[in-house]
């Protein structure tokens, strides 16, 4: 999709020098490839501690192992 957007020229030089030997479209779609990789990483993070993700996997893992070797049950 074709989009014409203004951007300042500054900014735009320092994203060639950050991703040299690119064309400045595909400078321009990792610059936004990795502005929502980041927001979406952001958006999980705010999550961390809820009830709907737990960090701390590794504890759940162990504890579920156990539970399974209680009731004789191989992984």
């Amino acid at each position: 999709m074709r989009t014409t957007i203004a951007i300042d020229e500054e900014l735009v030089a320092e994203l060639m020098q950050v991703e040299p030997g690119i064309s400045r479209s595909a400078a321009m779609r990792r610059a936004v490839e990795a502005h929502v990789r980041q927001r979406r990483l952001e958006g999980f993070m705010a999550l961390a501690g809820s009830d709907l993700v737990d960090l701390n996997w590794r504890d759940a893992e162990r504890t579920e192992l156990r539970k399974l070797k209680r009731h004789g049950r191989a992984r």
